[in-house]
């Protein structure tokens, strides 16, 4: 997942057991009764309105987005045959079990559960599943997460397709293997086994459409303030409200199926877009949020504040941040001008200076908890800290202490004080070690992540979040040849042969092998991405808030706890 605004960069390492670090037990009807770390047991109430910072979505469309932003709301709004428990075990949402597998590996077949209903009322039926995917793998619509589906039969043939007409679109959809066999029974084809197949299924480019109200897979989805009114929703919320550079406010969805037993109490949910995060802690202590996303810069000052344990609250989260470079413009084609930047970067220094210690340091793409991971600094040889090899390799380059660099080159970052304090680091480092000179862009979260889609950016500050515990997450659909979500024009024809090898390797040991060849390959070559720190998530959630903390994991993508958002009440 693409982090975008403050976002989920992806946090910490420790153990695999991690990541079910902070877990929440549900009772019956929703009431949480996970211990407080202090207090004992905190119930929650019915009622009562929590107004929390978020950055605003792109986009509704969970069959087109990719970033933090979009999934953390979509995922309050909608759900799909499966879930991620907090352990990252695939678990029966909308379906009605596990789902039945042929025995070579290729034919999937699931079973809604009973009764199940839109907001609106209208019946959700096995073709708003089918409607789902074929949205994700229409052309007209592009969605980011395409590649996650590129083994259904079809898909790729019909995403891929130069130009079709009319016809030759209904006759690629149609050969997309996914099928209603009834209303509460779907068929999904595969062309290949592939073991992560049920994971997939768990994720939002598979969520369902509400087809009695967009039948066709290419039309385009309601915008946000028009959401409302035009969509329906199937998970624990309803939109109720949407204003463009303001807010979103949601209800209880009086239709939600609660397949873990959890269900709202709120009376209303606010999710308010701000991208700065001291501005939002401003808002925190005056009490117009209830929860925040902690400002790093002054993250000790904070701490002091707020108390650790209190009201200050730190996760761990698997995530990536790094800079990243636009491989289709020039310098940027050259490996040497990428090695030079990277090994221009202190990265212990960044992370102290900018983030007040909050992150680790790293110099590998996947974290080491990740199978196939490396550890932070696996790769500090080759791209981390040494600016004599810096100078050096810009020189190879053809630019000798910066000579003849171009001048116009720009790095595109936030508008959080995080973002302009890491791009400002950056900008010095270029010039104090390689005596180049980078322009600073400091654009609105909407602005930057459209220009990072049409990559029209030289650098940039971004990163990656893991979608779920496996290699495969962090680099499929990233860094192969023209795949739709690598913005940064990585081209490696070994990357590229390694990735499509293991999509559907059963031999284990060697798929992880291959993706740890990979992650070697994204950094020693700078494929895209000089990654700069693995990232913790620092947040403040005043003492009366259920369900945040408790269910704070490495899913969480703005909020904490916000993949199981439902959870989320007042206490007393």
């Amino acid at each position: 997942m693409n982090l975008q605004g403050r976002g989920r960069l992806w946090p910490l390492m420790l153990l695999t057991a991690v990541l079910a670090l902070i877990v929440a037990c549900m009772g019956a009807e929703g009431e949480n009764t996970t211990p407080d770390d202090e207090s004992g047991t905190a119930q929650r109430i019915d009622g009562g309105d929590l107004v929390v910072q978020g950055n605003e979505p792109d986009s509704l469309d969970p069959h087109w987005s990719a970033f933090q932003p979009d999934i953390s709301l979509q995922r309050m709004l909608w759900r799909g045959l499966y879930t991620l428990d907090e352990n990252q075990e695939v678990q029966p949402a909308m379906a009605a079990e596990m789902p039945v597998v042929s025995p070579d590996g290729t034919i999937y077949t699931i079973t809604l559960r009973d009764g199940l209903l839109w907001s609106d009322g209208d019946d959700l039926t096995a073709e708003d599943f089918v409607l789902g995917i074929e949205r994700t793998c229409n052309p007209d619509n592009a969605g980011q997460y395409q590649f996650a589906l590129t083994s259904i039969v079809g898909c790729d043939d019909y995403a891929y397709a130069e130009e079709p007409t009319d016809e030759e679109k209904a006759e690629l959809r149609a050969a997309v293997g996914v099928t209603a066999i009834d209303d509460t029974t779907v068929e999904i084809t595969l062309a290949n086994p592939q073991p992560t197949f049920p994971i997939v299924l768990s994720l939002w480019m598979t969520f369902p459409v509400p087809s009695h109200l967009l039948p066709d897979p290419g039309e385009a989805w309601p915008a946000g303030p028009d959401a409302p009114e035009a969509l329906a929703f199937n998970g624990p919320y309803v939109l109720t409200e949407y204003v463009p550079q303001d807010h979103a406010t949601l209800a209880a969805n009086p239709n939600w199926a609660a397949p873990d037993g959890v269900s709202p109490t709120l009376d209303s949910l606010t999710v308010r877009f701000i991208d700065d995060t001291a501005s939002a802690n401003n808002a925190y202590r005056t009490d117009e949020l209830q929860f925040a996303l902690a400002d790093t810069t002054v993250l000790s000052a904070l701490i002091s504040e707020f108390g650790d344990g209190d009201e200050y609250f730190e996760s761990v989260r698997p995530s990536t941040r790094g800079l990243q470079m636009n491989l289709g413009r020039e310098p940027l084609d050259n490996v040497d001008v990428r090695l030079a930047l990277s090994q221009a970067i202190d990265r212990q220094a960044l992370v102290d200076v900018v983030a007040s210690g909050a992150h680790q340091a790293t110099t590998s793409w996947i974290p080491g908890f990740v199978p196939a991971g490396a550890a932070p600094d696996a790769f500090d040889s080759c791209c981390g800290f040494d600016p004599d090899s810096a100078r050096q390799h810009l020189a190879d380059a053809g630019y000798p202490n910066g000579e003849g660099f171009p001048s116009g080159i720009s790095l595109l970052i936030g508008d959080s004080s995080e973002a302009k304090d890491t791009g400002a680091f950056l900008q010095d480092a270029f010039k104090t070690h390689l005596n180049i000179d980078i322009k600073i862009e400091a654009v609105d979260g909407a602005t930057r992540a459209d220009r990072f889609y049409s990559i029209d950016y030289d650098l940039y500050i971004g990163g990656w979040a893991q979608d779920y515990h496996d290699p495969e997450t962090w680099v499929v659909g990233l860094f192969e040849t023209g795949s739709f979500i690598n913005f940064t024009n990585c081209s490696n024809e070994e990357i590229d042969q390694l990735i499509a090898d293991n999509l559907s390797n059963s031999d284990n040991d060697a798929r992880l092998a291959a993706y740890a060849r990979v992650n070697e390959l994204i950094v020693t070559t700078v494929c895209g991405v000089a990654p700069f720190w693995h990232e913790n998530a620092h947040y403040l959630i005043k003492p009366n808030v259920v369900g945040m903390s408790e269910n704070a994991n490495s899913q969480d993508a703005i909020q904490a706890g916000d993949w199981i958002a439902e959870a989320w009440g007042l206490s007393e």
